[in-house]
């Protein structure tokens, strides 16, 4: 898709040209990035566009053309410069970002607590909140001297991959309805160095099917999940990263969000072990409703412990232990 909205030269020759650099730039010009900025008004493009962040946005696009760490880049741009090619890029990244496509899909990585993961239109994009849940999990099984951990709709593989970086003693396996998101998993677990105690599994969780025939009598220690937990009547209210550019399928928990994580309740049932944990990330409503559920029908089988509170002061992390 980004490559649909790729256009013509015409705007990098014409702003070498304003800078009397002419149509024929040597290969050695290059061009500030204030002046780009400037010249192609691309403050004002991203405002038109309701883009939000937008210095941080242009640091981001900048940092990725120049090859360099985010961190490294100075705010002001002060003594950066772009030669023809970067310029084309620049500016081809920009009109993408303002045609309202994520960020992370425009520079094809993202940076996810301590490791960098490949991105793609086939999975959603892992958000800091989510950064926030797994810093939970992590501590909570930092003293563990081993964890069997599954993870239910691993995407990108962002929050089971982040685990095995930081604890070494953590075994993964993983599901995912996604074919293209099972391979992309397994591509950054690979990046990661990861692959020996890592695999990932295209399978489509159903009531009585919840796992593939090859652990089908797996039992875990941790199972973790940010299962799609979006009301399908809030679609309407997404922003247009989100649904012109996301999978909705790893959104919509239908009518009250938590269609998919019932289903994960019922494979807690039956594939965690006793005292085993299932930690989930959710909406702001739902851990009250998870609460209630657990001691109206699940009672004698998974206990509520807990609900934590992300940096928004939003209820939505959840930890259920396996009685």
């Amino acid at each position: 898709m980004l490559r649909q909205l790729t256009r013509s030269m015409g705007p990098t020759s014409r702003l070498l040209k304003q800078v009397n650099y002419g149509t024929n730039a040597p290969a050695g010009t290059h061009i500030p990035v204030t002046k780009a900025l400037e010249i192609g008004q691309w403050e004002e493009k991203l405002k038109a566009a309701g883009v939000e962040d937008r210095k941080f946005n242009v640091k981001c696009i900048v940092s990725h053309v120049l090859k360099q760490k985010f961190s490294s880049v100075p705010d002001s741009f002060d003594q950066l410069q772009l030669n023809p090619g970067q310029l084309a890029d620049f500016e081809r990244f920009l009109e993408a970002r303002c045609a309202r496509m994520p960020l992370q899909h425009i520079i094809g990585e993202w940076d996810f607590m301590d490791i960098t993961l490949k991105t793609s239109p086939s999975v959603f994009i892992p958000r800091p909140e989510t950064e926030e849940f797994m810093r939970l999990v992590i501590d909570d099984h930092k003293n563990a001297k081993h964890v069997d951990l599954l993870e239910v709709g691993c995407g990108s593989g962002a929050m089971s991959l982040s685990m095995l970086h930081s604890l070494p003693q953590v075994v993964a396996t993983a599901i995912e309805r996604s074919k293209a998101a099972t391979v992309l998993a397994a591509e950054n677990a690979k990046m990661l160095g990861l692959l020996n105690r890592f695999e990932v599994h295209n399978h489509t969780m159903e009531e009585d099917k919840y796992l593939p025939e090859a652990l089908k009598d797996k039992k875990y220690d941790l199972i973790i999940s940010n299962p799609p937990y979006v009301k399908t009547e809030e679609f309407q209210f997404l922003h247009p990263e989100v649904v012109v550019y996301e999978n909705l399928n790893a959104l919509d928990g239908g009518s009250d969000g938590l269609r998919v994580a019932r289903l994960v309740f019922d494979l807690a049932c039956r594939h965690l072990r006793p005292g085993g944990k299932l930690w989930l990330e959710l909406g702001n409503d739902h851990p009250p409703m998870v609460k209630t559920i657990m001691n109206l029908k699940y009672e004698g089988r998974l206990k509520f412990i807990a609900g934590y509170s992300d940096q928004y002061q939003r209820e939505r992390f959840v930890q259920i232990e396996k009685v």
